[in-house]
């Protein structure tokens, strides 16, 4: 018999739904006749909706010190068996939870355990907590087993599909070729929907055969060159500047009649980049491939700023208009946007800055100003 790919992934998920509910049911019904029960009583039935692996002896224990920190972990022979069965023949997402709890239960530490799997380490958090209130299922996406719903819907699609397939020129363009950018642009202008990214135009524009008058397919192509502009390419080509070699070999390589995607794929670089030094060429010459560096970007977090930083974070929450007793990242970040220290941040450059100065969101004393910390001013 033939087991095909969703009929394995849809055994596993079975497999983890009623394999926890099976352990609970047997964990209440040892405790009730270990307690003697002479009444005939029989222990409440269990099912894989309602079930917490708690059982003190078959199941899993945690011991959370907070609703948010995931606790030490320890596993039953049997729901060992189970996460090691889960993890060599579950899917990729659902092998990699369960790979999680297993770090854990070796003792590993959080930061450990997300390098190790290549997630960040607020998703080995997550699903450590996950499990803690729910179990093996918990291992589960909530969206396991539901279809998608369509974002565009037929009457978008049948939109498109008409401006695709008909000149540009004939719906009030300019220019006489579609691009995928160009498309996506008159179909936002013309509200038919109100986001879409190129890639989900690409995506709903696949199959239909498009008409090679109305589409560009390979760029604009570069005309005849002259001897001196032929010559000036070919000294730029063996030049030493190589960003500038390379932009010559483009318009070259063009003018022999090769496609955007085999330059891009001959030299090494992306097909944007060589539409781009192609349309500065076609507007400015040999000159538009000689342009000067772009000035570097002036520093963003200067010491000044990163004192604020540091001395928002040793505020309690409370006197920012935040609930809690103790600062997570992103409520830091959001603090430090409400209050205009930063215009951005990303959590991870938070971070660093926070452990340079020597902050730790996890200490008690996080509260308490500590000077010998702070950068000094420069």
């Amino acid at each position: 018999m033939t087991v095909t790919c969703r009929e394995a992934e849809t055994g596993v998920q079975e497999k983890v739904l009623n394999s926890g509910a099976a352990m609970a049911q047997r964990s209440l019904n040892q405790d009730a006749m270990a307690t003697g029960n002479r009444s005939g009583a029989v222990a409440p039935e269990v099912t894989a909706r309602d079930f917490t692996l708690e059982g003190e002896s078959t199941g899993s224990t945690f011991r959370s010190r907070s609703a948010r920190r995931p606790g030490t972990v320890e596993l039953s022979e049997e729901v060992l068996g189970e996460l090691h069965w889960i993890a060599s023949e579950g899917s990729p997402s659902l092998s990699r939870h369960a790979r999680i709890i297993l770090a854990r239960n070796e003792g590993r530490p959080l930061s450990e355990i997300a390098a190790i799997l290549d997630v960040d380490r607020a998703t080995v958090r997550r699903w450590l907590l996950r499990f803690e209130k729910e179990g093996l299922r918990g291992l589960m996406h909530a969206s396991t087993g539901k279809t998608r719903k369509r974002r565009f819907d037929d009457t978008v699609r049948d939109a498109v599909a008409r401006l695709a397939m008909q000149s540009p020129e004939a719906v009030g363009e300019p220019f006489s070729h579609w691009s995928l950018r160009r498309l996506l642009a008159h179909v936002l202008r013309r509200g038919i929907v109100q986001q879409m990214s190129v890639e989900g135009l690409r995506q709903l524009l696949r199959g239909l055969p498009l008409p090679e008058a109305y589409w560009q397919r390979s760029g604009e192509p570069v005309g005849p060159l002259s001897d001196e502009v032929q010559r000036g390419l070919d000294v730029l080509a063996r030049g030493t500047r190589l960003e500038i070699a390379r932009r010559a070999q483009v318009v070259l390589a063009r003018s022999r009649g090769l496609s955007e995607v085999e330059i891009a794929s001959a030299l090494g670089i992306g097909r944007s980049c060589v539409r781009r030094w192609l349309q500065r060429f076609q507007r400015h010459g040999i000159l538009g491939l000689q342009a000067a560096r772009r000035p570097s970007h002036p520093l963003v977090f200067t010491p000044d700023v990163r004192i604020a930083i540091v001395r928002h974070a040793q505020m309690e929450p409370r006197q920012l208009g935040f609930t809690g007793t103790r600062w997570s990242l992103r409520a830091l970040r959001a603090a430090l946007i409400r209050q205009r220290v930063v215009r951005k941040i990303s959590i991870q450059h938070l971070g660093r800055i926070l452990a340079e100065a020597g902050v730790s969101l996890r200490d008690p004393q996080i509260g308490v100003a500590r000077r010998s910390r702070t950068p000094a001013r420069a």
